[in-house]
């Protein structure tokens, strides 16, 4: 049988294009957020170990919870939207308010951490009084310390791209690094989220 193909030139087909694509740069960020998920799941961990095999956790004379922790969680819920606020901001090239929105993301995030230090006087005032000693207190510094410290080390990217802002390096369609920065804050948020939480229950 003849083959109407033998003699003829056949068509030439593309090979198909991936229809999902992540730059470097963006796995290098996940893989950044996954190393991060695992500190904290380790610190996580550590607390509830320790909180089980303590057959004292916190006696009646110890301070509670501070209040200012819903302050704090006020003004990291206030950061995420201000970060929010630059993305959408610089996706329309409306450079004046993607800066503004950048500065107020700067400001409660510097807020956070000096809500954190008062919550953590609070604490040490009130446990000046108190005989018994356990690792209630210690185990409270640990999981707010640990993230604080995030929180400070994420201070300096966001000012690295509040300079890049000033000098219009930022577009709608060049803003990968803002980007990157957004999603290493909302981490953090939630991050915080989980960690009150589990404050909050075990206390």
């Amino acid at each position: 049988m003849h083959d109407p193909f033998v003699g003829s030139e056949r068509e030439t087909v593309a090979p198909r294009q991936p229809s999902f694509r992540m730059s470097m740069g963006q796995l290098g960020m996940l893989l950044f957020l996954a190393s991060l998920t695992m500190v904290f799941g380790a610190t996580l961990i550590a607390y509830a170990i320790t909180r089980a095999n303590s057959p004292l956790w916190r006696d009646t004379d110890m301070p509670g919870l501070p209040l200012g922790l819903i302050a704090t969680t006020v003004v990291m819920v206030a950061q995420a939207w201000a970060m929010d606020r630059a993305l959408r901001a610089i996706r329309k090239n409306q450079q004046r308010q993607f800066t503004r929105a950048l500065w107020i993301a700067l400001g409660l995030g510097v807020v956070f951490v000096l809500g954190q230090a008062m919550n953590w006087y609070e604490m040490q005032q009130r446990a000046l009084s108190v005989e018994v000693k356990t690792l209630y207190l210690f185990t409270f510094y640990m999981l707010t310390g640990v993230h604080a410290l995030h929180i400070v080390g994420g201070l300096v990217p966001l000012g690295i791209v509040i300079a890049k802002a000033r000098r219009r390096d930022y577009s709608s369609s060049r803003h990968e690094g803002v980007r990157f920065c957004v999603q290493y804050w909302h981490f953090l948020g939630v991050v915080w989220l989980v960690l009150l939480a589990a404050l909050i229950i075990a206390t």
